[in-house]
């Protein structure tokens, strides 16, 4: 927990394969691409299968955030929660948290260059990518989809096929829709904006003001799952945890 984004990456593997990786902080007109290390680390907890880490980034308004990761009750798969909180009043616009994935190393595509869309939750969200806080560089990149019909609005499951001798095996990824603002999916181009043709996938969580005494909690979860429909079973594990209760505690 106290190298730069923190996260799951697969054991043994030097590569930069990652997955539910803390990824980043913006507000408007600013960004921070690393502020989850080892000099921002306040706090760690190891209880068990859980694991806690709280991170305080300097210049952020006296911003916590806390993360904790633990495995699905019923599933093989890692439950992600960040909580946000602050001490400062009015300093803290449209703050986001960035939650990444990135599988191209996992199947030896190691592209530079890849073309990114914005899912955005509304029109203040869709804005947010304008705002100061993306580079040139990621702009030239970015094309906003339509916003969506209603909000919040479910995004479709990263659905990722694993390499490997198995065809059967694929790794899922979905978020509660009220806890993000933008999702940023980065494939090939020239393969559009599909979750299923996806190599990576950042998650701009919140996009709110943050005040003293307010709490923000956002969800993840990722699932291996072996499946000859995969698209169906994402979206029935989906629901599944679009229903769940929120969860207790801190």
């Amino acid at each position: 927990m106290g190298g730069p984004d923190p996260g799951l990456r697969p054991i043994g593997d030097d590569s930069s394969t990652k997955l539910l990786c803390l990824d980043g902080l913006a507000q408007v007109g600013r960004s921070d691409p690393n502020p989850f290390n080892s000099t921002t680390l306040v706090g760690f907890e190891h209880h068990r299968t859980r694991i806690e880490a709280v991170f305080a980034p300097p210049g952020w308004g006296g911003l916590l955030v806390r993360a904790a990761w633990s495995p699905t009750t019923e599933r093989e798969g890692v439950d992600l929660e960040v909580q946000v909180g602050a001490t400062s009043v009015g300093e803290l616009k449209g703050v986001e948290v960035g939650v990444c994935g990135d599988c191209r190393e996992c199947i030896g595509k190691q592209e530079s260059a890849l073309a990114s869309w914005v899912e955005p939750r509304d029109a203040a969200s869709a804005a947010l990518s304008y705002d100061g806080r993306e580079s040139l560089h990621v702009l030239r990149a970015l094309s906003t989809l339509p916003l969506p019909a209603s909000s919040p609005s479910s995004l479709a499951p990263w659905i990722y096929a694993l390499p490997g001798p198995d065809p059967e095996t694929f790794y899922i990824e979905m978020v509660q829709p009220n806890d993000v603002a933008r999702r940023i999916i980065g494939g090939p181009i020239g393969a559009g904006p599909s979750s299923r043709s996806a190599l990576s996938m950042r998650y701009a969580l919140f996009g709110h003001d943050l005040e003293k005494g307010f709490i923000l909690r956002a969800r993840l979860r990722g699932l291996w799952i072996r499946s000859n429909s995969p698209e169906s079973d994402a979206f029935s594990l989906l629901e599944e945890f679009l229903r769940e209760p929120l969860p207790l505690g801190p």
